[in-house]
């Protein structure tokens, strides 16, 4: 797995030893290098990622397992991968 492409927090997440690998339980942002092919939508939809409603779009969400997040970081297409999270007012 590329650790270059995740971010501190979900790194930490991905290694958590009370996380199972099939589990799709984390919420991922997930930036591609340019707009997917039919190809790639087909792999992020299998992979639990939500299509784009407004094509071009190049950062995706999806609710993701260990496995998944392994699989998406070792695509050349896949630019990197954020946990998302939930902020708040300031």
């Amino acid at each position: 797995m590329d650790y270059r492409k995740l971010d501190a927090s979900l790194a930490m997440a991905v290694d958590a030893q009370d996380r199972a690998p099939q589990d799709r339980d984390m919420l991922v942002l997930v930036r591609l290098t340019q707009p997917p092919s039919s190809a790639q939508l087909e792999q992020l939809s299998s992979r639990g990622v939500d299509s784009p409603a407004v094509p071009g779009r190049t950062v995706l969400t999806g609710m993701l397992s260990r496995e998944d997040v392994e699989t998406l970081c070792d695509q050349p297409w896949v630019l990197s991968l954020a946990l998302s999270a939930t902020r708040s007012p300031t």
